[in-house]
C-alpha cells in the first residue's frame, strides 16, 4: 500500500506538471494567466446588499438610477475598499463608509477606478480592523443601452396596442452585474440580497424572490417602488431583474409547493402552455434525483424579445430566448419542442449546480455547464422517454468534443482564467459536452446509484456555498468506496483529473496477436494535426475503463470496466482475445472519450460483420466505427480505403444514429471539395449512398412513427441531403410545396419539420421573388421559432447582391433583425459555398463596423471564422485569412480562442488536402463500382 502512495504521489505531481507545459506549449492563457491580476483582493468580503433601482423607460429616456448599501466584512486590516463597477457613474460625494460598531460614518478620502480591471477603489483615512464590520453607501446612474449585456433594454411591437414596447433586462453572466451596480462581482463573494426595484406605473417588476410589497416612488413622481423578499446568500452573476408590461401564465403548485410561473410579451402567451407542463415537473424530477428541495419559495421564466445567451439560469428568474421557452402547436417544430424542453431542464438543473452550489472560481465552470448539459439529457429522457433521446444527446457531445478537442489550440475543462475576456471564451464546447460526456463516463463506470448518492452528498455539504472540482470528486470517492464501486485505492480525483487538466483525449492503438489470443494495448493523444507532430512533444496519459465486446460475446449493455489502462504506464496487455476470425470492439456503447484504432484485420472483420449483420454491433458502436474510421484516415493512421468500405455498409443502415455520424463527415468532404474540379466524383459516391435510405425515410410524406422527435430530425436530414444532391425529384416536390404556400400564404402545408429544409432548398435554386416573399414572412410572424426558421434560411440564396444586402440588414438598427440573431445569420451564409466569398469579403471591409455595431465585441460572430476556416483547402486563401486575421487582432481579442482554434483548422486541412486530394478521389471511384453492386 505504501508503494502505492508513493507511486500516486509521484504520478500527481508528474499530472501537474504535464498539465502546465500542455498550457505553455498551447499558448491558450499562458500570458494573461502569468500577467495582470484581475482578481479582487481578498481582504474584504461581502455580506449583505440592500440595493435599489429606480428604471426611468420612456421616449426621452432609457436610464437607471441606483443606490447600494453593502455590508462588508474585513478580513486583513487595509485602508481600501476595492470592488466591480463598469459604465457606471458614480456619485463621489455620497459615497460613505459607516462603522457598525460604532456607528460612525465617514467620507473616504480618495476614490479611483482602474477601468481596465473595472475596480472602484475607495480609500479610507484610517485602516478598516480585521473582524470588523462596515456599510459602504454608494449613489450611482447608469444608461439602459442595447448591447444586451448588464442591465439593458429590449422591445418588441404589441399588436394589441399598435406600437412598440420597451422594457428593462438584465444578463449579469460572468461579469456584468457590475454594469448595474458596484458590486463584488465574483462567484465566491457570495452575499445575501434586498432589493426594491423603482418602475413607471403602467409597468410591473419581476427578481429572483417573491414581491413583498408595492409603495409609491419618492424618487419618480407617478411610479411605484417593489419591495423583493430577502435572497439567500448567492453570487452577483445570479441576480435578475426585470421592468416590463409582460402577462404570465401559472402552473399548479408543484408537490414542493414552488409557485411556478411563465411569463411573455401579451401576444406570445398562448405559447407558453408547453413550458408551463414542462418547467414544474423538471423541478420536481431534479428534487427526486438529487434529493435536496429546490431552494425558494418560487420559480419565474420569462421569454425575452433580445436575448444574447440562449438562456440564463438566473435562481427563481430564469431568462430564456424566445425561440428556447414558446412553442406554438401549429408551426414549431418537434425538434424545436425537444430544445424547448432541454434548455428548460438545463436551466433546471442549475438551480443546484451553479446556484445552490457553484463554482469558487470560473477555472471551474464545466461543474455548472458539464453537470447542466448532462443532468439536461437525463431528465429530458426521464420526463419524455418516448422520444429516446439519451442516445442523440449523447453522440451530438461525442462527435462535437472528438473534434474540437483534436486541436492543439483547445484548452482543458479545468482551466486558469484571469482577464474577464478569457471567461467568456470557455462557455464552449468543451465546458458543456465534453464537461457532459465525462460525467456520463464516470456515470458508467461508478454505477448510476453510486452517482446519484454522491452528488446528494455534494451539493448537502456544500449548499449557499462554493466548491471546486475536488469537492466533487472527495464526495463520489466516499460513496463509491461505501458502495464498493471502486477498489479502496483508487479515488475519482486519480482517474478524472487525467481529463479534466489535461487537454484533449486519447486513442487506443489495439493490436491483435491472433495466435496467443491476447491484444497489446496502447494509448496517445489524438491529433488533427497528424503531419506536423514532433516526437518530443509533451507525452500524456489518461485512467481510461476499458469496455469490451466480441463476435461471441455480444455484451451490448454492459459498461462496467473490465479493466483500467492506468498512468503514468499507460499500456497493458490483454488476455483472453477472441479466436482469429471474430472481431473485438471497444468502448462498448461509447461508455468513455477514446477513439480506438485496431489491426488492419479487425477493421476488415468489422467491415464484413457491417456488411452483412451489422445489427450485432450497437448502434452507438457503428457511430463510432464511422467516425472513428474517419478521424484516424484524415492523420493518415488508418487507409482510406477502410474507412469508404465502413461507409458502404449504409445503403443498409436504417438507425438514424450512424447516418447522423456519417454525415457530419460527409459534410466535411462537401466543403473541402466542392470549389475543386474532383467534386462530380464525391456527389456520386454520396448520391449512391443516399438513394435507398431517402426512398425509406425522406421527402415531405409524412412518417407514422412512435418517436416523432428522432424520425423528425431522420427525415429532415434525409431529405435536406438528398435535395442537395437532386435525389428522386426532391428539388421539385420542395419547390411545388412551396409555390403553394406563395399562392395562399393562409396555407402553409409544407410539414412543419421540414420548413427549413424547404425554404433553404427553394431559395438555393430559386431568386428573389420567392426571397422577398420569405422575407415578407419574417416580418408577419408571431411565432419567435418560425422566425428563426426563417432567418436562417434566408442565408441559403446564391444570389450575390441578395446575400450582402442581407449581411448590411443584420448590422442594421432599423431592418427588423435582432442583434441576437446576428451569428446565425453570418454563419448560415458562410455555410454556403457562394456566400463563403461574400462573407469573407464582407467581413475584410467591414469588421469594425461590426464590432462597434456589437458594442464593441466580436464574440456574437465569432463562430463565423471557423464556418470560413472549415472550407480553406489553398496556401494562398488561408494566407489571406490569416493576414486579415492578423491586421484586426485588437478587434478580435474577445474571440481570440475561437480565432486560433480556425487558424489551427485551417492550417490542418491545406495540409491534408495538398497530402489525400488524388488517393481520395482514386478510393471513390473505385468504391462507387462497388456500392453500384451491392444487393440491398
Amino acid at each position: 500500500m505504501d508503494g502505492f502512495r508513493n507511486k500516486k504521489k509521484q504520478y500527481q505531481g508528474k499530472r501537474k506538471m504535464i498539465f502546465w507545459v500542455i498550457v505553455c506549449v498551447s499558448g491558450i492563457w499562458l500570458a494573461d494567466v502569468l500577467g495582470k491580476d484581475y482578481r479582487l483582493p481578498t481582504a474584504i468580503k461581502p455580506e449583505y446588499y440592500d440595493l435599489e433601482i429606480i428604471t426611468y423607460i420612456s421616449e426621452d429616456s432609457y436610464s437607471f438610477s441606483g443606490r447600494v448599501m453593502i455590508k462588508v466584512k474585513c478580513l486583513e486590516e487595509t485602508n481600501q475598499i476595492i470592488l466591480h463597477s463598469k459604465n457606471l457613474t458614480i456619485h463621489k460625494s455620497k459615497v460613505i463608509v459607516q462603522d457598525t460598531l460604532e456607528k460612525k460614518s465617514f467620507k473616504p478620502t480618495n476614490i479611483d477606478f482602474d477601468e481596465e480591471k473595472d475596480f472602484l477603489i475607495i480609500t479610507v483615512g484610517n485602516n478598516l480592523l480585521t473582524s470588523q464590520s462596515y456599510n459602504l453607501f454608494i449613489a450611482y446612474d447608469g444608461i439602459l443601452d442595447d448591447n444586451l449585456d448588464g442591465y439593458y433594454k429590449s422591445s418588441y411591437y404589441n399588436s394589441n396596442t399598435n406600437k412598440t414596447e420597451w422594457m428593462a433586462v438584465t444578463q449579469f453572466e460572468a461579469t456584468s452585474a457590475r454594469k448595474a451596480f458596484p458590486c463584488f462581482d465574483e462567484p465566491a463573494m457570495k452575499a445575501i440580497f434586498k432589493i426594491s426595484l423603482g418602475r413607471p406605473a403602467e409597468y410591473t417588476t419581476i427578481s429572483n424572490m417573491p414581491l413583498i410589497k408595492s409603495d409609491p416612488s419618492p424618487s419618480q413622481p407617478g411610479g411605484m417602488i417593489d419591495h423583493y423578499a430577502v435572497t439567500p446568500p448567492m453570487s452577483t452573476y445570479l441576480i435578475a431583474f426585470i421592468v416590463s408590461k409582460f402577462v404570465y401564465k401559472q402552473s399548479e403548485p408543484t408537490p414542493n409547493n414552488i409557485t411556478f410561473r411563465i411569463y411573455t410579451r401579451q401576444d406570445a402567451i398562448e405559447q407558453a402552455d408547453f413550458a408551463k407542463e414542462v418547467g414544474p415537473k423538471a423541478l420536481s424530477y431534479f428534487e427526486n434525483y438529487f434529493k435536496v428541495k429546490y431552494a425558494l419559495p418560487k420559480q419565474d421564466m420569462i421569454a425575452i424579445p433580445d436575448f444574447s445567451a440562449g438562456a440564463m439560469e438566473n435562481w427563481g428568474l430564469i431568462t430564456y430566448r424566445e425561440t428556447l421557452l414558446l412553442f406554438d402547436n401549429m408551426t414549431t417544430s418537434e425538434i424545436s419542442k425537444y430544445s424547448i424542453a432541454n434548455v428548460i431542464c438545463h436551466e433546471l438543473a442549475h438551480q443546484w449546480f451553479g446556484n445552490l452550489v457553484t463554482m469558487k472560481w470560473w477555472t471551474d465552470l464545466w461543474l455548472n455547464e458539464g453537470f447542466a448539459t448532462q443532468m439536461a439529457a437525463i431528465a429530458t429522457h426521464g420526463l419524455f422517454p418516448e422520444w429516446n433521446t439519451l442516445d442523440y444527446d449523447t453522440v451530438i457531445n461525442v462527435l462535437s468534443v472528438f473534434s474540437l478537442d483534436s486541436l492543439k489550440t483547445s484548452h482543458p475543462i479545468s482551466v486558469p482564467v484571469q482577464d474577464p475576456k478569457q471567461i467568456g471564451e470557455i462557455f464552449d464546447i468543451i465546458s458543456y459536452k465534453k464537461g457532459s460526456f465525462l460525467l456520463r463516463m464516470l456515470i458508467h463506470f461508478l454505477g448510476e446509484e453510486t452517482f446519484k448518492k454522491g452528488i446528494t452528498r455534494y451539493l448537502n455539504k456544500h449548499a449557499f456555498n462554493n466548491a471546486q472540482q475536488d469537492d466533487l470528486w472527495a464526495a463520489l470517492t466516499k460513496q463509491a468506496h461505501m458502495d464498493g464501486s471502486l477498489y479502496d485505492q483508487m479515488t475519482v480525483k486519480e482517474i478524472m483529473d487525467t481529463w479534466t487538466l489535461q487537454t484533449g483525449y486519447p486513442v487506443l492503438n489495439v493490436v491483435r496477436n491472433y495466435a496467443c489470443n491476447t491484444a497489446l494495448v496502447m494509448q496517445e493523444r489524438f491529433l488533427y494535426d497528424n503531419f506536423n507532430s514532433k516526437s518530443n512533444e509533451t507525452k500524456t496519459c489518461w485512467w481510461v475503463p476499458i469496455t469490451l465486446m466480441s463476435e461471441r460475446n455480444l455484451q451490448l449493455n454492459n459498461t462496467q470496466p473490465r479493466k483500467w489502462l492506468t498512468c503514468p504506464c499507460g499500456i497493458d496487455l490483454m488476455h483472453e482475445m477472441p479466436n482469429k476470425d471474430e472481431w473485438v470492439l471497444f468502448n462498448v456503447n461509447i461508455s468513455a472519450l477514446y477513439r480506438i484504432n485496431y489491426d488492419e484485420l479487425n477493421w476488415r472483420l468489422l467491415i464484413n460483420a457491417l456488411q452483412n449483420n451489422f445489427y450485432n454491433i450497437p448502434v452507438l458502436n457503428r457511430v463510432q466505427l464511422i467516425d472513428d474510421s474517419a478521424a484516424l484516415a484524415w492523420t493518415g493512421k488508418l487507409k482510406y480505403d477502410i474507412h469508404f468500405n465502413i461507409l458502404s455498409y449504409l445503403v443498409k443502415e436504417s438507425d438514424f444514429l450512424p447516418w447522423r455520424a456519417a454525415i457530419s463527415n460527409f459534410d466535411t468532404f462537401e466543403k473541402l471539395f466542392r470549389r475543386t474540379s474532383s467534386y462530380g466524383i464525391l456527389k456520386t459516391f454520396i448520391r449512391n449512398l443516399l438513394k435507398p435510405i431517402y426512398g425509406r425515410v425522406g421527402g415531405y410524406e409524412t412518417k407514422t412513427t412512435l418517436n416523432i422527435v428522432e424520425e423528425s430530425r431522420f427525415q429532415s436530414i434525409i431529405t435536406m441531403w438528398g435535395c442537395n444532391y437532386k435525389v428522386s425529384g426532391c428539388i421539385e416536390d420542395s419547390k411545388s410545396l412551396f409555390n403553394q404556400w406563395q399562392t395562399n400564404s393562409s396555407d402553409n402545408k409544407i410539414p412543419k419539420d421540414l420548413r427549413g429544409i424547404n425554404y433553404c432548398v427553394v431559395l438555393r435554386n430559386g431568386g428573389e421573388s420567392e426571397w422577398n416573399y420569405l422575407w415578407s414572412q419574417y416580418q408577419k410572424s408571431n411565432n419567435p421559432a418560425e422566425k428563426q426558421v426563417i432567418l436562417v434560411s434566408l442565408g441559403c440564396s446564391r444570389d450575390i447582391w441578395m446575400l450582402v444586402r442581407y449581411l448590411e440588414w443584420s448590422i442594421s438598427s432599423d431592418s427588423g433583425i435582432r442583434k441576437q440573431d446576428i451569428g446565425s445569420i453570418f454563419t448560415t451564409v458562410a455555410s454556403n459555398e457562394i456566400g463563403y466569398y461574400v462573407v469573407k469579403h464582407f467581413l475584410y471591409q467591414k469588421l469594425p463596423d461590426i464590432y462597434n455595431y456589437l458594442g464593441s465585441s466580436t464574440k456574437r460572430i465569432s463562430r463565423v471564422f471557423m464556418s470560413i476556416a472549415l472550407q480553406i483547402v489553398e496556401n494562398s486563401e488561408l494566407n489571406e485569412f490569416k493576414q486579415f486575421l492578423s491586421a484586426n487582432k485588437a478587434i478580435l481579442e474577445d474571440s481570440a480562442q475561437t480565432i486560433r482554434q480556425a487558424i489551427e483548422t485551417a492550417e490542418i486541412q491545406v495540409e491534408w488536402f495538398k497530402r489525400n486530394n488524388r488517393t481520395i478521389i482514386e478510393s471513390l471511384k473505385q468504391l462507387n463500382k462497388k456500392i453500384n453492386r451491392i444487393k440491398l
